[in-house]
């Protein structure tokens, strides 16, 4: 269950973003937000920006607190932001990490911050990236690529927790990657959709199931998301390789790359 919410801040537009998407979070699973802001050894701040942002990020907390009912931490550390977030999850025994996709500390066009990337690849727990432009506080049509091997959807509670307690019906496209599309391909990403089904039957999720048979996955994915108008994708390491369940390949590094909204990446989930 997500109980524990580790929320790394930099004040930009997408931490912004993923902020509002954690508190909503929070409020449906009554869990803790811990805010995390770092002072990066690669871009040491002067003492009065250093005062100024604990200024904030305490500011903020309060509010959060006295708005919405949330038990909110404020966290400070010194370090090179990707590792320093990522050490900072797996002592706190984070449930999932909410950051922006692109940050303060600049992205290349069209691609996801280096921080956020490294993060994705390393943290201990699911990662939600937030980008920039709007503010998703409910995920109502749900795109979750995955490859046909029975028993690689294992976290189910984790995608309940986030789209399963919405207050209308939510939308989730299972989405087979069989690249020859076999029969018994076909046969497993049913089974998967009908063990998902069975698992969620009390949240309000409606299922759907599709299919991709292009060598061009990640373009297919992300081509399919904006045709259902998705308002989150669902990444594993499976993606790639059916039985790597902790990589981040090619195809999942150009869906979180370039998708222009939230992308849960789960390649680890916290054992608390």
């Amino acid at each position: 269950m997500i109980k524990n919410i580790l929320v790394p801040t930099d004040y930009s537009e997408a931490s912004r973003n993923a902020l509002e998407t954690a508190i909503a979070i929070a409020e449906k699973n009554n869990a803790r937000l811990q805010l995390l802001q770092i002072n990066d050894a690669a871009h040491r701040s002067d003492e009065v920006t250093l005062i100024s942002g604990k200024q904030i990020c305490h500011a903020l907390a309060e509010g959060i607190r006295q708005k919405n009912g949330i038990q909110t931490d404020v966290l400070f550390a010194e370090g090179y932001i990707g590792p320093t977030i990522v050490k900072t999850a797996f002592e706190l025994k984070a449930d999932i990490v909410i950051m922006g996709a692109y940050g303060a500390s600049g992205y290349r066009d069209f691609f996801i911050g280096s921080n956020s990337y490294y993060v994705i690849k390393y943290a201990s727990c699911p990662v939600l990236t937030i980008p920039e432009g709007k503010k998703w506080r409910d995920f109502n049509k749900v795109l979750f690529p995955v490859r046909p091997v029975l028993g690689r959807i294992k976290k189910f509670q984790l995608i309940h927790d986030l789209i399963g307690k919405n207050e209308d019906h939510c939308d989730l496209e299972i989405f087979g990657i069989s690249i020859e599309r076999k029969e018994n391909d076909l046969k497993q990403v049913s089974e998967m959709a009908r063990e998902l089904n069975a698992k969620l039957r009390n949240a309000a999720i409606n299922f759907g199931v599709s299919y991709s048979n292009n060598r061009n996955v990640a373009e297919d994915v992300l081509d399919k998301a904006d045709k259902m108008n998705a308002d989150l994708i669902i990444v594993s390491g499976t993606v790639d390789i059916s039985n790597k369940q902790f990589f981040v390949g090619p195809f999942s590094q150009r869906i979180i790359n370039h998708a222009k909204i939230p992308v849960l990446s789960v390649l680890r989930i916290s054992e608390s």
